[in-house]
Order: structure tokens, then sequence, then C-alpha cells
């Protein structure tokens, strides 16, 4: 079991050389158990990552409470009411460009991932099989994850997360075809809130290929129409495009 433990962290840590590298891939594409052995010590490296910034966190604050407390009598720099106003119209301008200019599909759709995809939040109840799986996500395990992911899609309990989360780490491996499979598998699925249409959305605008911005701009319009999952994002989207 060491043994096992220390060859997974000479992985992740970059030990291993790129032979080794790929035959660790391969083992987890493969075997299943090794799979959750590797998804268990993500889980636990994550963990402790999260104490230990917990913990900094908590020093930091201290120690600016103490740093606060020693300045107080420093003096604070006010702007002019000239510079203000130039920050002001600064940001007016960013504002402008921002909202209103035309905007690539792929950049939007960067935007959005970056921001709300990097890492998946963990949903209450959701099954210890889908949450090693989030982790490896979470820790761009992307091939693990998706080791995991897959056989979680014939069970009923746990079918509609395991078929989100794999077309997520489909369109975070850049697998655009099987992410659009995984989304289209979720649109037809009957569920009070479906993600489905939005995520084909958004892998069609990172993809954009030739006619996946119409395509795109279509199933945005029909997500505005029928007040669907996304409707606010598909909002401003639909403008910039």
């Amino acid at each position: 079991m060491n043994n096992l433990l220390s060859y997974i962290d000479d992985y992740f840590t970059g030990v291993l050389n790129d032979d080794e590298k790929r035959e660790f891939e391969q083992r987890c594409h493969n075997d299943e158990a090794f799979a959750q052995e590797v998804a268990e010590y993500i889980s636990m490296r994550d963990q402790i990552n999260a104490r230990l910034q917990q913990r900094k966190k908590e020093d930091f604050e201290q120690l600016y409470q103490q740093l606060s407390v020693s300045q107080k009598s420093a003096k604070i720099t006010i702007l002019r009411p000239l510079a203000l106003l130039a920050a002001a119209c600064v940001l007016l301008l960013i504002g402008w460009f921002t909202f209103f200019q035309k905007t690539s599909p792929q950049r939007i759709a960067d935007n959005y991932i970056s921001t709300n995809l990097s890492t998946l939040g963990l949903n209450m109840g959701v099954s210890d099989s889908l949450q090693t799986g989030i982790s490896a996500y979470n820790s761009k395990s992307f091939q693990i994850a998706e080791r995991l992911f897959k056989p979680m899609i014939s069970k009923p309990e746990t079918a509609a997360e395991a078929i989100k989360y794999l077309g997520l780490t489909y369109l975070a491996e850049k697998k655009y075809n099987n992410a659009l499979e995984c989304f289209d598998q979720l649109s037809a699925l009957s569920l009070y809130t479906n993600p489905g249409k939005f995520y084909r959305a958004l892998t069609l605008m990172e993809r954009s290929e030739a006619g996946d911005k119409d395509n795109a701009k279509k199933i945005l319009q029909e997500i505005i129409d029928k007040n669907l999952f996304g409707n606010t994002e598909a909002r401003n989207w639909i403008k910039r495009l």
C-alpha cells in the first residue's frame, strides 16, 4: 500500500519520466481499482491543502489585525476630485468595451469556463464515487475523472450527474464531440433544472468551428424564450455575439 501511494505521489510531483507517466495514465484507464486509489489520493491531498490554506488565512488575518492596530496613525491619501473623475471615465470605457462590443464566442466561453468551471462544487447527497470523480476533475486529472464518471452513467441514481460531469470533463479535455454527445443525453433527461442545452451552447462557442456560432445563438435564444438554466448568461451573450 505504501509503495502504491508513493507511486501515485511520484506521478503528481513530477518524479516519473514521460514513459512512466503514460504507463500510469493507461493504467488509470484500464484498472478501475487503481483509478479509485488515485482518486482517493487526490481527495486526501485536496483536504490537506484546504486545511493548510485555512491556516494561512487565519495567520494572515491575525497579522493584518496586528498591523492595523500599529498603523492607526498612518495618513490616508485621498484622490483629488479630478483623479476620481478620470478613474470613473476609465471604468465606464472598460464597461462599454466589455458589454457592448462584439466578442468572439470562444473568448466568452473561455471566460465562463475559467470563472465557473475550473473547479466544481460538491452538492449535498452526492455519492462518494461522484465526489472522488469531482476531486479528480478539480485537480486537473481529467483522464482519471473520465474513468470514474463513465461507469456511473448506467446507474439510475447517478446517471444525470455523471453525464453532466463527464461532459464537462470532455469539455476541459477539448474533446468537443464527446462533450456534445453527453450534453445531448443530458438535455433528453426529465430534470427539474437541466443545464444540458446551456452546456451544449457553451461547447459550440468554445469549439468555434464553421456554423457553431449560429447554432449556439439558436440554443441561447431557446434558453431565453423558455427561461431555461443559464438564461441570465444567455441574455448577456447573445447581445455580444
